[in-house]
């Protein structure tokens, strides 16, 4: 195991800190400052930048050889951290506390320091871990919010202004669909040229407010929660996914809902972000697409390819399938087609 100590802020002497530790190179690039894993320790970036009000990004795209220790330790008061996780597992734990708490790939955490005690980071050996960190200077942030912060009524109100850090915070939830987009967006290229610089400070700043608004809708019970969730995104492709290997299994989409654990306004509203479709029209679709296959590769009867589609009316079959393809399936058959039909408008 290595242990590396950062004890310098901002975000451009964090990158100092890392470098020296680590025995690398510090490239920099207009504001934005990298430094690119030494082989003998690894292989990837840490970069970060500061904006104005308070803000910065740090982000960890790596792996290393062997296990690595972060130590955020400063005499001063720490910033808040917004940590995300798109890939791997990370570890973080309190300085005073060693007690680590794992952020697994798609989750978040929201954590503030108490007093001038720091952070620790761990890195397991092997493992590529990407994340990014949302660093918030309480006095510089708190200077330029204080009117509106003072006039916010959220649950975060006291922890942004704890600008001495009387508190420690930690809190853990997984991300939502929102947040990674913005990550994808914001882990683009390497080196930043202007508009980068421009978007990836209203990003940064979108983040913030995604993920404030975020942390009261994940305090409401599940049922309540309108926020979706990138992992709950990645719950509903799987089931998806298994769901169409076997349509004669039928379900409601209440029953989908609840299989995959969410309300179904969120799984409609997952549906729409994905198939660009209601739960029941995609469901309608995969169907059709199955009796065509099964009409033209096998003998099986209409009322046969009914139940296989997890219809029960060979009837209302029939009619289901006309209405989206102007045929019956008999008719359909008889032709036997060398291409799969192509949908009415």
């Amino acid at each position: 195991m290595k242990n590396l100590y950062v004890k310098s802020l901002p975000l451009k002497d964090v990158i100092k800190d890392l470098a020296e530790e680590l025995q690398g190179e510090v490239i920099k690039h207009c504001d934005e400052y990298i430094i690119e894993i030494p082989e003998a320790h690894g292989q990837g970036y840490v970069r970060g930048i500061n904006f104005r009000k308070g803000i910065g990004v740090i982000e960890y795209d790596c792996v290393f050889k062997e296990d690595i220790h972060i130590h955020f330790s400063l005499s001063q008061i720490h910033p808040l951290k917004f940590i995300f996780c798109s890939k791997g597992v990370v570890k973080h734990s309190f300085e005073e506390l060693n007690k680590p708490n794992l952020i697994e790939t798609y989750q978040n955490a929201l954590i503030g320091s108490s007093a001038h005690n720091g952070h620790v980071l761990e890195f397991e050996a092997g493992k590529r871990v990407h994340m990014n960190s949302l660093e918030i200077d309480r006095e510089v942030f708190l200077s330029e919010f204080s009117c509106s912060l003072k006039k916010f009524s959220h649950p975060l109100k006291n922890l942004l202004l704890d600008v001495e850090a009387h508190k420690l915070f930690y809190y853990k939830g997984n991300y939502s669909l929102r947040t990674a987009d913005l990550i994808q967006e914001m882990n683009t290229d390497l080196f930043s040229d202007f508009i980068r610089a421009v978007k990836l400070e209203s990003q940064a700043l979108e983040m913030l407010a995604v993920q404030i608004e975020q942390y009261e809708d994940d305090l409401k019970l599940d049922k309540n929660q309108q926020v979706l969730r990138k992992q709950e995104i990645e719950k509903i492709i799987a089931f998806t996914e298994n769901m169409t290997k076997n349509l004669s299994v039928t379900y409601t989409v209440k029953e989908f809902a609840n299989a995959i654990g969410i309300n179904i306004n969120k799984l409609q509203e997952g549906f729409k972000y994905l198939y660009q479709d209601t739960v029941n029209n995609f469901i309608q679709k995969k169907r059709l697409e199955k009796a065509q296959d099964l009409l033209m590769n096998t003998e099986c009867s209409i009322q046969e390819i009914t139940e296989k589609i997890g219809l029960s009316n060979p009837s209302y079959f029939s009619k289901l399938f006309k209405e989206r393809y102007n045929l019956t399936p008999n008719q359909f058959r008889k032709g036997k087609p060398p291409k799969v039909l192509i949908p009415k408008d």
